[in-house]
């Protein structure tokens, strides 16, 4: 990449985006509901670091919730914190003043995961209190993903934010998710800023040396062959895997007495729509309401193919999908 991030701009570029973000959504409003956050920008990782943002705060008011009188401990308490978390989702309200924040730290971390993903590393590990905590961060990561599963799934208990920076060090740079960065500023109507945030650089030439360490693939991009493979594969082929459900999908609410939407929590929402629908909120909703007409599980399955535009049938959200249809149905 011959363009160099200059990461003590992204701070006042971000808040000059944010800012002008915000003036276009509350020109006729006084609030946005979780519906408009899911999209409020035309960037998909801007969009998914809003929601990371605004769920964060969420957890950390939860885990100060301290009193004389009751447990909150208990496990019963956070079970039910829990379910109202999934019903609040579903009721957000936030003005300008206070999305403000979130915004400029959701512009500033998409800067520097696209294109100094390291940083972005130091800044993640200056937030939490323990290592473990950023494997929180990783449904939210949409560019440099496959770097940073990698990078998580090496953490245990014993890691240490310096072992954690050692790790990353390691790893070999060219292999990194490579961001265009004139089609990043002008996706975000910044191309007159350019020159505040990018220096140039000469790319250096390089024999060609095999490496010993295989590229890190990126989920998002994959030769033709994959991608079509992809495609071919279906909910119901996928069904008859006997896969266990995971973490997304265990968050599903157990009984869908209404619309299908309508028992999403924001976050199921987010990560539905980016992951199968290409970031479409109308896509998945004419793909809820189709599901919604079906009158059996293989009728549902056959529906929710109709969408498939080459899905990963390994992921966390077609295992979600399936669950969720199985909760339905059966």
């Amino acid at each position: 990449m011959p363009y160099k991030l200059k990461t003590d701009s992204v701070e006042n570029v971000a808040v000059y985006v944010a800012q002008r973000m915000l003036e276009k959504t509350f020109k006729e409003t006084q609030k946005v509901d979780g519906e408009k956050l899911i999209s409020l920008t035309n960037s998909r990782q801007i969009n998914s670091f809003l929601i990371r943002s605004l769920f964060h705060q969420w957890r950390k008011e939860i885990e100060h919730l301290e009193s004389p009188y009751f447990d909150f401990k208990h496990e019963k308490v956070k079970d039910a914190l829990k379910q109202f978390m999934n019903v609040l989702s579903n009721h957000i309200s936030i003005d300008e003043q206070h999305l403000k924040p979130l915004l400029e730290r959701a512009v500033s971390d998409t800067f520097l995961i696209c294109f100094e993903p390291g940083e972005y590393l130091k800044k993640v590990l200056e937030r939490v209190d323990k290592p473990q905590d950023v494997k929180r961060e990783l449904k939210y990561i949409k560019t440099n993903r496959a770097l940073f599963k990698k990078l998580l799934d090496q953490i245990d208990e014993f890691s240490t934010k310096d072992s954690v920076l050692r790790i990353y060090e390691g790893y070999n740079k060219e292999a990194f998710e490579q961001v265009d960065a004139k089609e990043m500023v002008s996706k975000l109507e910044l191309s007159d800023h350019f020159d505040t945030l990018f220096d140039f650089e000469e790319p250096e030439v390089k024999p060609e040396v095999e490496s010993a360490e295989a590229p890190i693939v990126n989920p998002q991009v994959s030769d033709s062959s994959e991608t079509t493979s992809k495609a071919e594969a279906t909910l119901n082929d996928q069904f008859q895997r006997g896969t266990q459900p995971m973490t997304l999908a265990e968050k599903l609410q157990q009984k869908m007495k209404k619309s299908i939407e309508s028992g999403l929590t924001l976050n199921e929402k987010f990560m539905f729509q980016n992951a199968l629908f290409g970031g479409d909120v109308a896509m998945m909703k004419e793909a809820l309401r189709e599901l919604d007409q079906a009158k059996t599980l293989t009728e549902a399955l056959d529906k929710a193919n109709a969408f498939n535009q080459g899905w990963d049938m390994e992921s966390e959200e077609v295992e979600a999908l399936m669950l969720l249809l199985e909760k339905r149905f059966r």
